[in-house]
């Protein structure tokens, strides 16, 4: 330990490894965050899509939507109405509207609102 330490070279390797970590780190924290919201995104906008689909085909559209987002999403931490999830529709014009706000945090504890939007017409087949 003493040899390694007296060499010049090696501590200087040990100095830029230890000063590259934090970067290493924050990159792969970066990518991870990236993946997630990405992922996320693409929940949110399936969701409203499914529940726009689906409350176009029933009688009670707005109640139909809201309870297909719900399902949708079964099994997704904090996917319930009120918790991290709110699902808002709205029917005018034989235009069913579903929109779907979930929230989370990403690595770090940033909180990120992901909004997914989706307008079917009623007696459209999608």
């Amino acid at each position: 330990m003493r040899k390694f330490l007296k060499d010049r070279r090696a501590a200087s390797q040990l100095i830029s490894t230890a000063a590259l970590i934090p970067i290493l780190l924050f990159i792969l924290a970066s990518t991870v965050n990236i993946a997630v919201v990405s992922n996320m995104q693409t929940l949110v906008n399936e969701a409203a899509f499914e529940g726009a689909r689906i409350g176009i085909k029933s009688d009670t559209p707005e109640q139909t939507a809201q309870m297909a987002v719900l399902n949708f999403g079964d099994g997704i931490t904090g996917w319930k109405i009120g918790d991290r999830l709110a699902v808002s529709t709205s029917l005018k014009n034989d235009m069913l509207t579903v929109e779907v706000r979930y929230t989370f945090y990403l690595l770090g504890g940033q909180q990120k609102i992901l909004i997914g939007r989706s307008s079917l017409r009623i007696g459209d087949t999608p």
